[in-house]
Parts: C-alpha cells; sequence; structure tokens
C-alpha cells in the first residue's frame, strides 16, 4: 500500500469537509468533488502503468485537478484558478520540487484537452474525461470526444 497517496488523499477530504461548510453557490457538489478525485486517481494510476510514468505522481496530480473549482465552487476558468491553491497544497509534501511544479502545471493544464503536453498533463486530462464518461456524463465537445474516443482505444475498450 502506498501510504503517502493515502494521506494525501485523506488532506484533501478534509480539505473538502471544510469547504462544504462555506455557504457559497456550487456547480458541483462537494460529494461529486470527492467521488471525482478520488476515482480520477485510480484511473490516472491506470493510464500511468500503461504509458510508463510515475503511479502516484499521477494519482496525485489526477486528484487534485479540479481544486480550483473546490475553493471557487465555479467551473469556469478552474483550471488556472487551481494554481495557487495546488502550491499552497503541495507545500508541505515531501515531493521533490520538479514533480510539484509537474503536479501544478498539469492542473492549470487539464482543460486544455484539445493541446498535447507533457505525459502527465495528457494522464490528467485522459483521466478527467474517462471518469466523467463512466459516470455518465455527457461527453459532447468535440475535442473531449476525439480524446475519450482515443484512451478508450488505448485501453480496448468500446464507447
Amino acid at each position: 500500500m502506498k501510504w503517502a497517496f493515502i494521506n494525501h488523499m485523506e488532506r484533501i477530504n478534509e480539505l473538502l469537509g471544510n469547504l462544504e461548510q462555506e455557504e457559497m453557490k456550487r456547480d458541483y457538489p462537494i460529494a461529486w468533488e470527492r467521488t471525482h478525485a478520488a476515482s480520477c486517481a485510480q484511473v490516472g494510476r491506470l493510464l500511468a502503468q500503461k504509458r510508463g510514468v510515475d503511479l502516484e505522481l499521477a494519482a496525485l496530480a489526477c486528484s487534485l485537478h479540479d481544486i480550483g473549482r473546490w475553493y471557487t465552487g465555479l467551473q469556469g476558468d478552474h483550471a488556472l484558478r487551481g494554481e495557487e491553491p495546488v502550491r499552497r497544497f503541495l507545500e508541505s509534501s515531501s515531493l521533490k520540487e520538479e514533480d510539484k511544479k509537474a503536479v501544478v502545471q498539469a492542473v492549470i493544464r487539464h482543460s486544455e484537452k484539445d493541446k498535447v503536453g507533457s505525459p502527465l498533463d495528457e494522464i490528467v486530462k485522459d483521466a478527467d474525461v474517462l471518469d466523467c464518461y463512466f459516470h455518465g456524463d455527457e461527453i459532447s465537445k468535440p475535442y473531449h470526444l476525439a480524446r475519450l474516443k482515443e484512451v478508450m482505444g488505448e485501453l480496448n475498450l468500446e464507447s
């Protein structure tokens, strides 16, 4: 068992619990944020295994990718708004600085589904689309559909 990631998830759940207490309009309920963070982490770990990327780093980046929305409650510009919160979250982490930077970059870029980024960026984007699809979200944007089709093919799954 990788306890470092379990400790990160414990901190994420504590953070989401604190944010749930705040009175604000949210585009997505905190229950979804918890579910999506955890399941995206697992999808990210699977994609990382297949693509030869560090599994724990991928799981962490995937679990934190929507942190901007956690704080603002809003979908709009949430990837960019995640930069400062994810930096704060990672401050106390024992990750190497280059890995912290990679996670921050993946969070900032995860909404750029029409662009190709680093291997970690791509895992976060693909895990996000795949996880939403498997939770029954309608994938309708052309570049999201293209990404979903490609990752489903990579995993030998039918859509």
